[in-house]
């Protein structure tokens, strides 16, 4: 029969023994010198990946394998999740606004009845604190406009707006409100596109600019409403009233690249 004192002696045996103590201070060692190195470091820091440019449109064509208007919205959605990366949420105003404004052109030409690469934008891109790329994308708007007047006109409208009151580029929303009424089709705009222009001619004084513009909306046919027609010669003639008591002078205030 085997003893208990005989078992208590075997396990005794098969208990593993303790490291030696220069093991334990070498790992304690080694432990300080990662944690004091560490702590030295710079914290990581996300590189943010840039725009590269676009395809041509015939490859981008073929890639849609004869849907172009669902390839456009996939690739709408990756070019408007392209500031979330990896580790990183980057600003709009930190992107390549050159190769932005390609890659929404290219989705434009992919769906050419769609707005939504000239709502984006206007309302993501454009309103950013960098004056320069800001703009970059109103010329964008202003570009897709060119290329159908009918059918784009209340987006250049609106980033005239914009041009206006978030960079008091008056004289380029001008220019583009009097484009707006030399290529679109009158019975197609309402009066606050009227109304903006008209505001803005006044704001620099233009009392013949006024007249001009008056006159040409008369001469199109786009006002045949009886009551906004005397509500415009009535402003006109008060307006005329006030600027010469102010002795102000009249010369044409209308962009110089512009039709009088």
């Amino acid at each position: 029969m085997i003893s208990i004192a005989k078992i208590f002696r075997a396990n005794r045996r098969e208990q593993p023994r303790s490291p030696p103590r220069w093991v334990l201070v070498l790992l304690a060692g080694t432990l300080a010198m990662q944690l004091a190195w560490g702590s030295t470091r710079p914290p990581p820091v996300a590189q943010a990946d840039q725009f590269a440019s676009p395809p041509a449109l015939a490859v981008l064509r073929l890639a849609a394998l004869g849907d172009t208007i669902a390839f456009s919205r996939m690739v709408m959605l990756w070019v408007q999740n392209f500031d979330n990366q990896p580790g990183l949420a980057m600003p709009f105003r930190h992107l390549d606004y050159g190769a932005l404004a390609q890659w929404l052109e290219r989705v434009q030409s992919l769906d050419p009845q769609s707005d939504y690469p000239l709502h984006a934008a206007l309302h993501f891109y454009t309103p950013i604190p960098d004056k320069q790329r800001s703009l970059k994308m109103i010329d964008f708007i202003h570009e897709r406009f060119l290329e159908n007047p009918d059918l784009r006109w209340r987006w250049l409208a609106l980033a005239a707006v914009e041009a206006r009151h978030r960079w008091g580029e008056k004289g380029l929303a001008l220019a583009f409100l009097y484009e707006i009424h030399d290529k679109a089709r009158q019975g197609h705009l309402p009066p606050w596109v009227r109304g903006v222009q008209l505001s803005i001619v006044r704001e620099e004084g233009g009392v013949q600019s006024a007249r001009q513009l008056v006159g040409g909306l008369l001469h199109n046919g786009a006002i045949t409403d009886p009551g906004e027609l005397k509500y415009l010669q009535s402003w006109l003639e008060q307006w005329e009233s006030d600027a010469s008591k102010q002795g102000a002078p009249p010369e044409s205030n209308r962009p110089s690249n512009q039709k009088p």
